[in-house]
């Protein structure tokens, strides 16, 4: 009995050792992905964020604020398809 738990605890401290390697290779990864500029998915989804916001402010009555937070939205989808972007490329390499 007390073999198996050494055995164990000897088990539990190399897999906790390699889950950390994995994490902080996987933490590098995506730092050297971060400091890319993605321009290609950044342009998509700006084009993409325009297309939407005129179509939303062409249903919309003319209101200056209205037009000022439509004009986040390029900004914000391409934000966000980059960062999803990074993470698909992070976990699909794991």
């Amino acid at each position: 009995m007390p073999r198996s738990i050494s055995r164990s605890a000897n088990y539990a401290r190399r897999f906790h050792t390699i889950r950390e390697k994995n994490h902080q290779k996987l933490a590098e990864i995506k730092m050297a992905l971060e400091l890319e500029s993605h321009l290609f998915i950044v342009i998509l989804g700006a084009v993409i964020g325009s297309i939407l916001s005129i179509f939303i402010a062409y249903h919309l009555e003319p209101n200056l604020l209205e037009y000022a937070v439509l004009s986040v939205i390029p900004f914000a989808l391409s934000y966000s398809l980059r960062k999803v972007y990074i993470h698909t490329l992070v976990h699909s390499q794991e």
